[in-house]
């Protein structure tokens, strides 16, 4: 098992480092940055003495130190190392960051209700340190250089070496090998997952998101629809198509009534409501980007080639699925590396020797 977290020293001094996500390792990098954590970390503090030292002086009993919390296959883990977790672990900081004006009482009672959480993930991390010494894969120092240089530059530092000096300065993030200890872990984590879990996103999932978040949201537009359909099936006849959509474009453009066009061309002449729902992904995006008064087309339609005269736009906060979708792909990603992370943190937990001892 890969050696874990053992951070000696007071334990209000140190603070968490840094978040592990996908995209990015994200450092919590310098005291201003932590400043709304330090009274939690400092009530955590005063859990971790109150559960480790004042049963035991209140009873007059020899003094436990530490006390094994869970088995990991070969390994043990210690209730001081769980505690160190509690400072370390992100979903800790967010769910503490929840409770309005806490108080050092309502923080340690929140703490206590998340020490099976916050042990669960320090197993989790556990098990995958180990495979990342199966796999040999560990952080290289240049990989850890160009990691503290973009951590410096978060800071506004000029360069590693005023982030060490901070780092040290602030009695917060422990020296500076633990520090960097820490980031070479992470980094190895990052590059683990990348190498095991397989994760895509495709356009029609990236469709369906954005047709799930704009159901009942759509913009509407009012239009003329000039429809144009090829004789036979023939290049010749789908030309002659083109051509006539083509004229009735420039007509429209030079401003000739719609409804009277219509009428010529043997159409209803009516105006139409439509919503991205009722045209394919290219018409709407066409449409749905255009302004009142303007003529757009000619398009192909899948039977020939469209013209629209744009009447009326009622205009909506929804972006357009162009303008919208990279954003939209990157949550899907997101969701789906997270969902693979957690399976392949099972697998491995399903094949470890497991025991709990809280």
């Amino acid at each position: 098992m890969s050696p874990r977290l053992a951070w000696p020293g007071a334990l209000a001094t140190h603070l968490p480092v840094l978040t592990h996500t996908r995209g990015s390792l994200l450092a919590l990098a310098l005291a201003p940055v932590l400043a709304p954590v330090v009274a939690p970390v400092l009530a955590i503090t005063a859990f971790m003495a109150i559960t480790t030292l004042t049963p035991a002086i209140c009873a007059a009993d020899p003094l436990v130190l530490d006390r094994v919390v869970a088995v990991v296959d070969d390994e043990i883990v210690l209730e001081s190392e769980l505690d160190l977790w509690l400072i370390f672990d992100d979903n800790i900081r967010y769910e503490l960051s929840r409770i309005e004006n806490p108080t050092e009482a309502q923080i340690i009672a929140k703490l206590t209700e998340l020490r099976p959480k916050a042990l669960d993930e320090l197993i989790g991390r556990m098990l995958l340190l180990d495979q990342a010494e199966t796999f040999q894969v560990k952080a290289s120092d240049a990989e850890l250089d160009n990691y503290l240089a973009s951590l410096a530059r978060q800071a506004q530092l000029p360069g590693i070496a005023e982030l060490r000096r901070a780092v040290e300065e602030s009695g917060q993030y422990g020296n500076w090998a633990q520090y960097t200890g820490k980031l070479r872990e992470d980094i190895a984590l990052y590059k683990l997952e990348g190498m095991l879990l397989n994760v895509a996103v495709s356009d029609a999932q990236v469709l369906e998101r954005y047709r799930q978040l704009s159901k009942g949201e759509e913009g509407e537009v009012e239009v003329y629809r000039f429809s144009f359909r090829p004789e036979t099936d023939d290049a010749a006849a789908s030309d002659a198509a083109y051509k006539k959509a083509k004229a009735a474009v420039r007509r429209l453009s030079d401003g000739e009534d719609p409804t009277a066009l219509a009428e010529e061309l043997g159409h209803s002449g009516e105006i139409e409501t439509l919503t991205r729902d009722d045209v394919s992904r290219p018409i709407g995006e066409r449409l749905f980007t255009a302004t009142a008064g303007q003529v757009i087309g000619p398009l192909e339609s899948g039977q020939g080639f469209v013209v629209f005269k744009l009447e009326k736009v009622v205009s909506s906060d929804l972006l357009g699925f162009e303008e919208a979708k990279d954003e939209l792909k990157n949550q899907l990603f997101e969701e789906a590396y997270e969902k693979a992370r957690l399976e392949l943190r099972d697998q491995l937990r399903g094949r470890a020797h497991v025991e709990i001892r809280l």
